[in-house]
């Protein structure tokens, strides 16, 4: 939480953290702290838990540093693709490509740290109630509340790029070393859930001051977390079916139904969720459920760097770039002027259509903002000392101070609509949802010319799908999992996927086993019972 966290959180994360960057499991002495003798009252757990959102996303990144996290492998369906053109290990970021050297060191890290986070979470989890009795009972377990959402973040995002995965529930001391074995992501999925319902009882509606603007989770974020939840498990490779989507179907309703309590809704504009200078509570209403809280001198995948042209300036890395395919299919309006950068304005005057530029393909803007430079504000673009228009090459590094928006309420009116649709067809409210998104989209809150109605069934949920493809690209991996889910990633790499270019063509097609990542090789080498986390689809 940028307001708040101090020199103490680096001497929590010490402590807390027994688990280091040289071997997954094997603990540190001297990086173990005792539940018998901490967390005993409300001070000293909310330093646990501070330590633990700055495990997340604040000083070592588990889920947003740039090049080591598991994203590096999810740019190949439909939206999102790597150029080459920087660095070659772009070319080899397709899932079902055979994973470099360079590649698994950005995994190993990655993993590392998810389950640092998870090793912080369990710390939480197992000793929170030392401190019962030096305060109320909803009190105390708002605390213990927040390291369960936190876990379950970390084992959803874990079975949804490995499967199969070592379930860790304990707190490891110097005398407890195990060899793990695999969960199946069915029984992962079974503690995900029983640790977001423990937070939607306990998580406050709304923080107030510095947990409030730092992003501190709500029992919205757990009952929208819950809702992906069943919706994912509700497809491959769980094939829960028709029972996860009603249980999906009902827990975004809940968030519906209690939008004003809460304060969720859609922004009137699309381009506002990604401004240079984005902040939580800015709107007459909130879209952001979830978001990681940065300082200008973080890191970050989502800052300015990764989704520019190497020509525009030193270091842009061309990772965000939009597939031909999903670019021409993308329907006009504001978001798609907004999310795409096909215009490129030089600060000495000079302008290239992206056909003309090496890149060859679209970028996406939702990440360009700079909030350290001022001319990147999109309601300003058409200014004479707008960036947009005299200078986007002026700036590109890695770091960024703005809040990134992780999960959205836009997210749960789709959610609700594919939902409904998949259970029982789609009724009057998911109608209103689906077409609120597309109605944002396309001029605005509060227009109608995008409406559709009187669908059938199956094509109403195709539109939905659509929808969320467009909705969310390149936003977190989130249509990388909607095609997982629907076992459609054979058909988005060959029958949607319109790159004439040699160079991306796939090697081999994609077979379920390339729908998941395999687990580093350094685990499996020290552990052989992590060496095959997919062998259902062998």
């Amino acid at each position: 939480m940028k307001n708040i966290i101090t020199v103490l959180i680096a001497a929590i994360i010490c402590f807390a953290s027994c688990e280091t960057n040289e071997k997954f499991l094997e603990e540190d002495p001297r990086g173990q702290l005792f539940p018998d003798n901490f967390m005993n009252n409300q001070q000293e757990l909310e330093l646990m838990n501070m330590g633990l959102y700055s495990l997340m996303s604040m000083n070592t990144d588990a889920f947003e540093r740039p090049y080591e996290s598991v994203e590096i492998k999810t740019a190949g369906a439909d939206d999102i693709i790597g150029t080459g053109n920087e660095r070659p290990c772009f070319l080899d970021i397709e899932t079902n490509q055979g994973t470099t050297p360079r590649i698994d060191t950005d995994i190993q890290l990655s993993w590392t740290k998810i389950y640092n986070c998870i090793n912080q979470a369990n710390t939480i989890i197992n000793g929170y109630l030392n401190a019962e009795g030096t305060m109320p009972e909803a009190e105390l377990n708002k605390w213990g509340a927040q390291a369960h959402y936190v876990r379950a973040f970390a084992y959803f995002r874990l079975v949804l790029y490995f499967n199969n995965v070592p379930l860790v529930l304990d707190t490891y001391t110097p005398d407890t070393k195990k060899e793990k074995t695999l969960s199946s992501s069915r029984e992962v999925y079974e503690v995900i859930i029983s640790d977001l319902q423990f937070a939607e009882q306990w998580l406050p509606v709304k923080w107030t001051g510095p947990m409030m603007k730092g992003g501190a989770f709500t029992k919205g974020a757990a009952k929208l977390l819950l809702a992906k939840v069943y919706m994912q498990m509700a497809g491959f490779p769980v094939n829960g079916g028709t029972e996860y989507y009603a249980k999906a179907r009902d827990k975004a309703k809940e968030l519906i139904d209690n939008a004003s309590e809460y304060g969720y809704g859609l922004y009137d504009h699309y381009w506002q969720l990604w401004e240079a200078n984005w902040g939580a509570y800015s709107y007459p209403v909130e879209e952001a459920i979830m978001w990681y809280s940065h300082t200008p001198v973080m890191w970050g995948l989502r800052s300015h760097n990764p989704s520019r042209p190497n020509e525009l300036a030193i270091g842009g890395w061309e990772m965000f770039i939009a597939e031909l395919g999903f670019f021409n299919r993308f329907p006009e309006g504001e978001r798609k002027e907004f999310t795409f950068v096909t215009d490129f304005y030089l600060s000495n005057g000079s302008y290239y259509h992206y056909t003309q530029m090496r890149v060859a393909h679209p970028c996406y803007r939702k990440w360009w903002a700079d909030d350290m430079t001022p001319g990147w504000e999109w309601e300003k673009r058409n200014e004479p000392d707008s960036k947009w228009l005299t200078g986007m090459d002026s700036r590109s590094t890695w770091y960024n101070g703005r809040d990134i928006i992780v999960f959205r309420y836009a997210d749960v009116l789709l959610t609700y609509a594919e939902a409904k649709a998949r259970t029982d067809g789609p009724d009057e409210l998911a109608y209103k949802c689906l077409n609120d998104v597309r109605n944002r989209a396309y001029k605005g809150l509060g227009t109608t010319e995008a409406s559709v109605s009187d669908l059938s069934t199956a094509d109403f949920i195709d539109m939905v799908v659509w929808e969320r493809a467009w909705e969310f690209a390149a936003e977190f991996g989130s249509r990388w999992f909607d095609l997982q889910r629907l076992e459609l990633v054979e058909k988005a790499t060959t029958e949607w996927r319109d790159e004439p270019e040699e160079k991306y063509k796939l090697a081999r097609p994609y077979t379920k086993k390339d729908y998941f990542l395999q687990i580093p090789v350094k685990e499996t080498m020290m552990n052989p019972n992590l060496r095959d986390n997919n062998p259902e689809f062998n």
